[in-house]
């Protein structure tokens, strides 16, 4: 099962089950009307079953994709609630507004109307039908509509978040590929050139190694510049990669974030950093903005950088959901707070009181070579 579905039904039955407290003031109503024993074991009898029935579907029909079964317990539901308005009005008259919040929670959003319609033009027809107070059970028609059209609202709200974490990871899972495509493309470029002359010199060196063994040496020595130049670029190509630059990667944060619809407040106030410094902040916003991007759910972030006291500070601040996105910190955070550590900076991230998650980073400016000497 989609663990989102079951989330949205676990909280369905919950308030489900608490709006439930309505039907026990109405079956206390029942009990003490003092009416024939045989009248109060069938209304109750038809009350546990309305119970069943309601409590059944929010627990297994709710987004459960079979909409026979959720109309068939609709209507089983509308059944059992007119025959107790009929018996007894004022004491079972609401448990049509119960079945307005089946009607609109049985099909999708954009097919529930015509459910929600039906069951309020049956309890304007019941209000109508009924002698006594027109007034009070047309207002119970009113409830039932705004409590079914709150139910189409509120299905319509959790398709739109279900879609926002879907295409949050997307935009995440296109990130991660984009940037193996680029460094693939990268070690194509750097070693498909060498490599061939690589291959090259090797079969002519092997074809001269008895004809005219000089040129063959030759060869094994173009062979040895060959793969010593590839491996400089490949360790110049895996140190650009493995630090990037801090400017680009506010700039990547940002884009990445107002992609997601994340509005993003930028304020940068330090001065130019050691290219180590640089490099370990970069890495940080890189974490910050996936964390962000994956877990938080936020609206909005703010990135600040500033340098003070001779220390380069990062912080990192959404209005997400603060702790839980989380935990107590995967191996992102794990491996960055061994980043800052190993430049004698500090770490810090958690959830925050007035909620969201914040992350900080501190590092001297000055290497740790340079301030033991110093001292």
């Amino acid at each position: 099962m989609d663990p989102d579905v079951s989330h949205s039904r676990k909280w369905a039955l919950a308030f489900a089950s608490a709006y439930l407290f309505f039907v026990v003031l109405a079956v206390a109503g029942e009990l003490n009307g003092h009416h024939p024993r045989a009248e109060v074991i069938a209304t109750l009898s038809a009350v546990a079953v309305f119970v069943a029935v309601y409590l059944w579907f929010w627990a297994r029909l709710y987004h459960s994709g079979r909409p026979l079964l959720a109309i068939s317990a609709l209507v089983v539901l509308c059944v059992i609630a007119v025959g107790l308005s009929l018996v007894s009005s004022d004491n079972f008259g609401g448990l049509l507004i119960y079945c307005a919040t089946v009607a609109g929670s049985a099909l999708h959003w954009r097919r529930s109307w015509l459910l929600v319609a039906a069951v309020c033009a049956l309890t304007l027809l019941i209000a109508v039908v009924l002698p006594g107070d027109l007034i009070g059970r047309s207002a119970v028609a009113l409830i039932a509509l705004l409590a079914g059209v709150g139910m189409i609202g509120w299905n319509r709200m959790i398709e739109l978040v279900r879609e926002l974490n879907q295409a949050r990871d997307e935009l995440a899972r296109l990130a991660v590929a984009e940037e193996r495509l680029r460094f693939a493309r990268d070690l194509h470029d750097l070693l498909g050139h060498s490599l061939s002359v690589i291959v090259l010199k090797s079969e002519l060196a092997g074809r001269l190694t008895e004809a005219a063994p000089n040129r063959a040496a030759q060869e094994v020595h173009d062979i040895e510049r060959v793969a010593r130049e590839a491996l400089r670029e490949v360790r110049d190509a895996v140190s650009g990669y493995r630090q990037p630059r801090l400017a680009e990667e506010v700039e990547g944060a940002r884009e990445a974030l107002l992609a997601a619809g994340i509005s993003v407040d930028v304020k940068q106030t330090s001065q130019a950093l050691p290219t180590p410094v640089e490099s370990v902040l970069a890495w940080a916003v890189r974490e910050g903005a996936t964390n962000v991007l994956r877990h938080s759910q936020a609206r909005q972030v703010a990135i600040s950088l500033a340098s003070e006291d001779g220390a380069a500070c990062l912080e990192i601040v959404d209005d997400g959901r603060g702790e839980e996105a989380t935990g107590a910190g995967g191996s992102g955070l794990a491996g960055l707070r061994e980043r800052v550590e190993a430049r004698r900076g500090s770490v810090a991230f958690g959830g925050r009181p007035e909620g969201g998650f914040r992350l900080a980073v501190s590092l001297p400016l000055r290497p740790p070579l340079e301030q033991s000497v110093a001292r």
